[in-house]
């Protein structure tokens, strides 16, 4: 019998390794968003001369993709699951590969990322420039290696 003093961050990565990182969406449908992802986000701060801001990035390999976030300040590094909802693709968090504690809600999608015209866009709450905007990404149709 599990004590109710267990800390949720701990509960949070047991129920990671019972039930997994599962993909719901056919392979079919996720062939088509596979590749590489990218977008810069900067509030116009400036540190020591230097501009800060953060290079978000996302690798898409089967039902999966590793979600990073490098900044000055920011950085993660998180698995993810890939579900497809009609034209969109979108991203659950699974766990920090670092085994950083997240606090990201695993039953709510980490990144939507739709695709309009030739481009393709983001919004995620881990872009934390600016939460509820829309990114243009830049993308090509081959992923980085993942490590």
């Amino acid at each position: 019998m599990l004590n109710k003093y267990i800390p949720v961050a701990f509960l949070s990565f047991l129920k990671m390794f019972t039930q997994g990182c599962d993909s719901s969406s056919n392979e079919k449908d996720l062939q088509f968003w596979q590749g590489h992802y990218e977008v810069g986000a900067s509030r116009n701060e400036y540190m020591n001369g230097l501009q800060v801001g953060t290079l978000y990035e996302i690798n898409t390999t089967n039902d999966s993709c590793i979600f990073t976030g490098d900044g000055i300040q920011y950085a993660f590094d998180a698995k993810c699951a890939l579900k497809t909802n009609k034209d969109t693709l979108l991203g659950y968090f699974c766990y920090d590969t670092r085994g950083m504690a997240r606090y990201w809600n695993a039953e709510l999608p980490l990144f939507k990322i739709f695709r309009k015209d030739t481009n393709y866009y983001i919004i995620s709450s881990a872009i934390l420039e600016d939460t509820t905007k829309t990114y243009l990404l830049k993308h090509s149709r081959e992923s980085k290696k993942i490590q």
